[in-house]
């Protein structure tokens, strides 16, 4: 009877879980990248009055790209060696569009050609492992494992990527349970 109506409702659904799923890959990717970094050099202090101040970040990450501290953060992290330089293009790429999605979504939701790109999420889940990875091995070498024995970092997972697999899984299945509701009406 309203088959236009529940299909309208599956593409909101879906177009308003992209959005909200893109919003946690984009404080994901602050986390992983930008707070990992500024970390590693002891510039952890979000409430510090300078907390770009340590002469040795300023050197060694933000004057690789003084414009963006995330893409400098992405630049370090391929000079370390935790990503190649296609990865953190990817990254840069997802990280900058975050206001354009936000801006958008009214124009999406009505759009019922929209399509989100799970891929997008999928890659980034992929290279942030990469990151989290290298971030472990830093971790296991300085002994911060060393109560747990012989660790590895395929043995310490992160702690968000269950729930980020489950998301995009989520936005991943056809909204059954409404079309099954719409059925049961109709019948």
């Amino acid at each position: 009877m309203n088959s236009g109506l529940v299909s309208t409702s599956e593409h909101i659904r879906a177009t308003l879980g992209f959005a909200g799923l893109y919003q946690i890959t984009h404080e994901l990717l602050r986390t992983v990248v930008l707070d990992g970094v500024r970390e590693f050099f002891g510039v952890d202090d979000r409430a510090h009055t300078a907390p770009f101040g340590r002469p040795r970040y300023q050197a060694e990450v933000l004057s690789l790209d003084p414009e963006s501290h995330f893409r400098a953060s992405l630049l370090w992290l391929v000079h370390a060696k935790a990503i190649s330089e296609h990865q953190a293009d990817r990254l840069d790429e997802i990280y900058g569009r975050r206001n354009q999605v936000t801006r958008e979504l009214l124009t999406r939701v009505v759009d019922p050609a929209f399509q989100p790109d799970l891929d997008l999420f999928k890659d980034a889940l992929r290279i942030l492992t990469d990151v989290h990875r290298f971030w472990t091995q830093i971790a296991i070498d300085k002994g911060e494992f060393s109560q747990f024995g012989d660790v590895t970092v395929d043995d310490v997972k992160p702690p968000w990527g269950w729930a980020f697999w489950s998301c995009i899984d989520a936005l991943s299945e056809p909204a059954s349970r409404e079309g099954d509701q719409g059925a049961a009406e109709a019948g």
